[in-house]
């Protein structure tokens, strides 16, 4: 584009090409009063004072630290504490025995061939003849959470210690076959001697 066809396109974008041109006179006034007055002056940028900067940071700041929190709440691993179970627990049922015959000395060899199931649990509740233990841990056999005993007169006088089972006391439990062992095989956990037979027969 050539200097003419510059001014050709500036004159048809001139809003004002249609008035008439103004007298010489008339355009030196303007001229001269246009260099006559001073520029004024460009307005100063003031620095943010430094209380100002100071918040500023802070607010940064805490925006930074409160967005990495929410992103370390919505990114991070699921712990064990945070994870709930949604799986019924798995439970059986065990029948009691009774004292069929005379009981001999319990030994650890009878109990480890004897039992298919062995484990530690805390009386949950009793309702009526049924009692349900929380599965504590389990020495023999397969993973349960809950067993249901049977609390029947004759069913549980084989226990050790007090002969019957307890809301809230902790007991060992041998069985074969769903039966309880009794005979000194199964009874509360504090009971003398049985603690060490199922370390020693598991």
């Amino acid at each position: 584009m050539t200097d003419d066809d510059l001014r050709t396109t500036l004159r048809r974008a001139d809003p004002a090409a249609s008035l008439p041109p103004l007298p010489p006179a008339r355009v030196d006034h303007l001229l001269e009063q246009t260099m006559a007055t001073p520029f004024a002056d460009a307005p100063t940028v003031t620095p943010p004072s430094r209380w100002r900067r100071t918040a500023l940071l802070a607010a940064a700041a805490l925006v930074l630290v409160v967005g990495a929190g929410l992103a370390w709440l919505q990114l991070r691993p699921p712990s064990g504490d945070d994870q709930v179970s949604t799986a019924a627990p798995t439970a059986i049922t065990l029948t009691g025995a009774g004292i069929a015959a005379k009981c001999v000395e319990p030994t650890a060899e009878v109990l480890a061939s004897r039992a298919d199931l062995a484990f530690a649990a805390t009386v949950r509740d009793v309702a009526g003849d049924t009692v349900t233990l929380q599965v504590t841990n389990v020495y023999k056999g397969a993973a349960v959470d809950l067993v249901h005993v049977p609390q029947a007169p004759g069913a549980s006088e084989g226990l050790m210690g007090s002969g019957s089972f307890e809301a809230g006391k902790k007991y060992l439990v041998a069985a074969s076959q769903g039966q309880i062992i009794t005979c000194g095989y199964s009874g509360e956990a504090d009971a003398p001697g049985l603690q060490g037979l199922f370390d020693a027969a598991f």
